[in-house]
């Protein structure tokens, strides 16, 4: 295993820092060092908020980086903001329902928000967006985030089976 520096970056309500959680708690069983840092302004929802997550075989120096191997990006804000730190060969997954983003090498356009509206609660793109990523990264295992929206949702069978249902949604996109 690499260091694999993560970026997720959207607005306040979108799920941001929820994604965070999640993969540095489906990371526990294969990554020996976990750095979690969420940023978000003081409007919840609406405002800025991003989620920094390095995953490291060694000891991590610092929680912050300045250029991601991998991100997810939610809103134009987040793209204008983080998309230059793409590391070189790096992934970014890109909701193009709301960011319109020129094609490149290493940008996958998923229309998160769109599928999320069709399936019934646009709350989910997120997990769209981590499915999708998922599917072109071996980050995590794809079993273990389904098996912690269980015990994080379990309190709520619908939102629970929205939430499976997206992610699921995200991993069956084409590569």
């Amino acid at each position: 295993m690499n260091m694999t520096r993560i970026l997720m970056a959207g607005s306040g309500g979108q799920g941001i820092v929820f994604m965070g959680k999640l993969l540095a708690n489906a990371a526990l069983e294969s990554a020996p060092h976990i750095t979690f840092f969420p940023s978000y302004g003081a409007e919840v929802r609406g405002g800025d908020s991003s989620c920094q997550v390095i995953l490291s075989p060694m000891e991590i120096a610092s929680p912050v980086s300045q250029e991601f191997d991998l991100m997810i990006l939610m809103t134009p804000q987040g793209t204008e903001k983080f998309l230059h730190s793409l590391a070189p060969n790096g992934v970014a997954v890109i909701n193009s329902s709301l960011i319109s983003c020129p094609a490149a090498s290493g940008r996958i356009q998923i229309e998160a928000t769109r599928e999320a509206d069709r399936l019934g609660d646009q709350q989910v793109a997120n997990l769209i967006m981590l499915g999708a990523l998922m599917t072109r990264q071996n980050v995590v295992r794809p079993i273990r985030i389904q098996q912690l929206l269980r015990d994080f949702l379990s309190g709520n069978p619908i939102t629970l089976a929205r939430n499976l249902a997206a992610f699921q949604w995200g991993l069956n996109t084409q590569p």
